[in-house]
């Protein structure tokens, strides 16, 4: 079976689509949504119907969560953009959608394999990175896993003693997880690479390489990361006129200290060796920017974004 993996939509109605049709045009049997079909962009109504036309497996994220239960002042001050996508939400989703919503769960498996929109110790909130891909591969039961959440593709493989080590992702290029026990990360599709761009910027920036998204084949055990390209600036000026195109970092609730090195600024510049695929890889080691979670709570396993996203960056407990 080939399955489309894909996840943090983000209400960004172009990237979905591309993604769903570069899915269907690789042969894909069926798609997997992580999570996050809302929040950030213009377009909640038609991302949820979307997930709910194609996305066999469709897992609630924390931002699904805010749009039908959660306060949605953990998104941002009044009127902020995050805040306001989460309002808008609420405001535009039927209420048939809103039901499908409130029955969907963080965690779901298939296929025998283990799907969560944060991580398998935390579903709905926790961020898989350099400090815990470890122990959240500790408490996995799949040999396969996959996570969203952070917007930063990537691979981890469990090691001797409860540990993980990062595996290299190029687009385009199939990775054997036959053997070993493996965590995955397939990407955004409507959300950037955090960066210092900030939220639209930064998609202006990258959507030319393309969303990202995952195809999976489980009978080969291999996956393979693509890209699809988009437009992003249709979702923008919608966006903008609802108010939700502000200057700030946006509605992965993030923001980045001032003075710190080593956070993606944009993709092409900030990193040193961008692949053939768009995908950046790491640069020398040095650094230890961090994006910080202002509203998470002490629980949460906040990025600076390790290989993908930094020069060395590690994760850190709030």
């Amino acid at each position: 079976m080939l399955v489309a993996v894909l996840g943090d939509a983000h209400a960004h109605r172009e990237a979905l689509e591309a993604v769903i049709a570069a899915a269907a045009a690789r042969g894909a049997d069926q798609l997997w949504s992580l999570g996050d079909m809302i929040g950030g962009g213009p377009d909640p109504e038609r991302a949820v119907t979307l997930t709910r036309e194609h996305c066999a497996v469709a897992l609630l994220g924390n931002h699904d969560y805010g749009a039908t239960s959660a306060d949605p002042a953990r998104f941002g001050e009044p009127g902020s953009p995050g805040r306001r996508s989460i309002e808008l939400a609420r405001r535009r989703l039927a209420e048939p959608d809103v039901d499908w919503l409130r029955s969907r769960r963080p965690a779901a498996r298939r296929e025998g394999v283990q799907c969560w929109h944060g991580s398998p110790r935390n579903p709905v909130r926790e961020y898989v990175g350099v400090s815990n891909a470890g122990a959240c591969l500790a408490v996995q039961r799949a040999q396969l896993g996959f996570v969203g959440h952070t917007h930063v593709p990537a691979a981890w493989r469990a090691t001797a003693g409860g540990g993980a080590r990062r595996v290299p992702v190029h687009p385009g290029e199939p990775l054997d997880v036959s053997t070993g026990t493996w965590l995955l990360n397939p990407g955004a599709v409507g959300a950037p690479v955090p960066s210092r761009l900030g939220w639209w910027d930064a998609l202006a920036d990258q959507a030319p390489a393309g969303a990202f998204w995952l195809l999976a084949d489980l009978a080969a055990r291999t996956v393979t990361w693509h890209r699809a390209p988009f437009d992003p600036g249709p979702a923008r000026a919608r966006a903008r006129a609802l108010g939700l195109d502000g200057s700030e970092l946006g509605p992965w609730e993030q923001e980045v200290p001032s003075g710190t090195r080593g956070v993606v600024q944009s993709a092409p510049a900030a990193l040193s060796r961008p692949t053939s695929g768009g995908l950046p890889q790491p640069g020398p080691s040095g650094g230890k920017g961090r994006l910080t979670s202002r509203r998470d709570g002490p629980s949460s396993i906040v990025p600076s974004f390790g290989p993908l996203g930094s020069r060395n960056g590690g994760w850190r407990r709030r």
